[in-house]
């Protein structure tokens, strides 16, 4: 059976672990020895260099390109040396020439699932609608999705063209989605929803933990006999809504720990109770 995760890649490249090409085709290759065929990519991630170090990295394991699912974005366009200012951008030059530059980058002919990375806030919704429209019937693009969008913005867009999922931020460090309706709202258009940074950087920030949540953890961590890594990603996993976690470790033996956490049913419970010292209050 396929586990129901995405490999993220944010960190195989110049902000992250910095692989080389050969190491990312053995992470590639190995991944995709565990039936996870699904990755996710971001044009501007690593200085706007990740996606040619995937390209690169696909090319050299031989592995079919058909095999794969491969997914990216566009939309955000960073402050540098043709900006001033960090904005967004959803007109058609900026769409058209970003899904053009992430084919050539991954050395590919189509992109499985373009996301419009961020809620554009000057959005023309039919000029938009047109754009994507046309790259789906150039075949360039298969599906479409949005990244942090509100739940009524995913609506509105919806309704204009078909999208597959709105991938957003959820952990049990960052419960907002709960709240705002985001993954009410993937139920009730029977979506999966893709949640980016699952463990909630628990163990980069670590230290900014309050010391009863970590002591919390580690017990039941002790109690479900798993790992700190699956009683997060068990927690985010018992929310009834077809939870797909976007997994971004760059270690295979890692990445394979951390699905077993499918099998973890925490108590409601126990839920409840993680949420409530993660949030400093009860629910109300």
């Amino acid at each position: 059976m396929i586990p129901h995760v995405v490999i993220g890649t944010m960190r195989w490249g110049s902000r992250g672990k910095d692989l080389s090409v050969d190491q990312s085709s053995e992470l590639l290759k190995s991944c995709y020895d565990e039936n996870l065929v699904k990755f996710d990519l971001v044009n501007i991630s690593g200085d706007h260099t990740t996606e040619n170090l995937f390209g690169a990295a696909l090319e050299k394991s031989g592995i079919n390109r058909n095999t794969i699912k491969i997914s990216t974005k566009c939309g955000i366009v960073y402050s540098g040396t043709n900006h001033k200012t960090k904005t967004y951008d959803t007109s058609k030059t900026h769409i058209i020439t970003s899904v053009n530059n992430s084919l050539k980058n991954l050395k590919t002919d189509y992109i499985d699932v373009l996301f419009i990375h961020k809620q554009d806030y000057l959005m023309n919704l039919d000029q938009l609608e047109t754009t994507l429209t046309e790259l789906k019937l150039s075949g360039k693009v298969r599906h479409f999705g949005t990244c942090d969008f509100s739940a009524y913005a995913f609506k509105v867009l919806y309704h204009k063209i078909p999208l597959i999922t709105n991938q957003t931020k959820f952990s049990l460090f960052y419960p907002k989605a709960l709240f705002d309706n985001t993954l009410l709202q993937s139920i009730h258009y029977h979506k999966k929803t893709q949640i980016y940074t699952p463990l909630g950087d628990y163990f980069i920030n670590k230290k900014e933990i309050n010391a009863q949540l970590q002591n919390e953890l580690v017990s039941m961590s002790e109690k479900y006999n798993a790992t700190l890594d699956q009683i997060l990603l068990a927690w985010t996993l018992k929310v009834p809504y077809k939870i797909t976690p976007i997994l971004g470790s760059t270690s295979i033996e890692r990445i394979k720990e951390q699905i077993k956490a499918f099998s973890i049913d925490l108590s409601v419970e126990d839920w409840y109770k993680l949420l409530e010292i993660s949030r400093g209050q009860p629910v109300d």
